[in-house]
């Protein structure tokens, strides 16, 4: 490496998200017309997701944090009556990524070699593991894109994005499950405690004036009082027109999300679908072996 590193240390764990106290950003409202219909259970389902795995943290001699990653990005396809199998193999495996996460004010770009494998330079964020993070909703975007010829409806673990507004049978729909940010008031979002299994809120539409509007809605996946299970579907539509569209697609999903979701005394698992657990866990056999990428890592770095 070009950079002088002062520091190297091991990633025990993946890195997670901080959970802070509720955040109500107040830039959507519900549209109080609207109201859940029947819904009907679906017959397939198309998952994307990406699966990170964090190896080392660097800090070079400017102060600035480093973190050694790689990303794997696919997709499975669910079916109602076949159940659910992966849309990749060993022969056609899925999207693989080695990077190195870096913070805007990091200079270099391009690719760094250590100790012969190649890592991609990725400086999009405010620090380096939201650029890695930045950079795995772009390979998940791609991959969209993928399966938006199949007809079948696509559900995006983690926020819609901008860049893949809605179609008609095919989304793409975001599936939130960190909810801790809210575009709602407070008031709007204390009505979500009441709502029960397969039950969804009114729809919101984002107030913010882009030529794309966001709409979504919160969806509970099980039973019980308060937010555990709850989670929000959010796309992007070019115009009203296609909102009655959007509709029909969260009451399907209201229908189906809970009948893919186990209700155990597991922290994060009831608002895990369980076809996208069952994605990240045969994306993980893909990923290069921690402890193996460690030593090669400190072999090169820490000598």
């Amino acid at each position: 490496m070009q950079v002088r590193i002062e520091r190297v240390e091991r990633i025990e764990s993946e890195l997670e998200e901080h959970v802070g106290d509720q955040t109500f950003v107040e830039e959507s409202r519900f549209l109080e017309e609207d109201e859940q219909g029947e819904g009907k259970i679906l017959d397939q389902i198309i998952f994307v997701d990406g699966k990170r795995r964090s190896f080392v943290r660097i800090t070079t001699d400017e102060g600035i944090t480093g973190i050694f990653a790689e990303l794997c990005v696919g997709a499975v396809i669910w079916d109602r009556e076949g159940g659910t199998k992966t849309l990749f193999s060993p022969d056609k495996p899925p999207v693989k990524e080695r990077v190195l996460g870096f913070s805007q004010s990091f200079q270099e770009e391009g690719y760094e070699e250590v100790g012969g494998i190649l890592f991609k330079v990725v400086k999009e964020g405010k620090d380096a593991m939201q650029s890695i993070d930045l950079y795995m909703r772009s390979l998940e975007i791609e991959e969209v894109r993928k399966h938006m010829d199949k007809n079948t409806l696509i559900v995006k673990d983690g926020p819609a994005a901008r860049e893949l507004p809605f179609e008609e049978n095919v989304g793409p729909i975001g599936l939130v499950k960190n909810i801790g940010v809210t575009e709602l008031s407070k008031e709007d979002f204390k009505k979500l405690r009441f709502l029960k299994k397969g039950e969804r809120s009114k729809m919101f539409v984002s107030s913010r004036e882009t030529p794309l509007k966001k709409v979504g809605a919160y969806v509970k996946l099980i039973d019980g009082e308060g937010i555990r299970g709850l989670v929000r579907l959010e796309t992007y539509v070019k115009d009203d027109d296609q909102i009655p569209y959007v509709r029909k697609v969260f009451d399907d999903l209201a229908k189906t999300l809970p009948h893919l979701t186990a209700d155990l005394p597991i922290p994060r698992l009831p608002e895990n679908i369980l076809p996208i657990q069952f994605l990240e866990e045969n994306l993980s056999y893909y990923l290069t072996d921690k402890n193996y990428m460690n030593t090669r890592l400190f072999a090169y770095i820490g000598r």
